[in-house]
């Protein structure tokens, strides 16, 4: 079996936080997919609350409800 990473809009860098498709101009979901899909590769399955540089800072998106170990679509990087 060859397993490899969806091009679904949900890891593409062209997604708002409000799942939004900025090239499209289109509201989208987690299944949605296209052929101008602009991979985001700073995300993955380990891109959680605990490890992102918002958490826990009054610039965090979703204060009420992040968790470590929680997958948010704004996390971002610790540097």
């Amino acid at each position: 079996m060859d397993i490899r990473t969806s091009n679904t809009c949900f890891n593409c860098e062209n997604l708002s936080s409000d799942l939004l498709c900025l090239e499209h101009k289109t509201k989208v979901d987690v299944f949605s997919v296209c052929d101008d899909h602009s991979y985001k590769n700073f995300f993955s399955k380990n891109s959680n609350c605990g490890n992102c540089i918002s958490f826990n800072m009054d610039s965090c998106k979703h204060p009420n409800s992040a968790t470590e170990g929680m997958l948010c679509i704004d996390w971002q990087p610790s540097v």
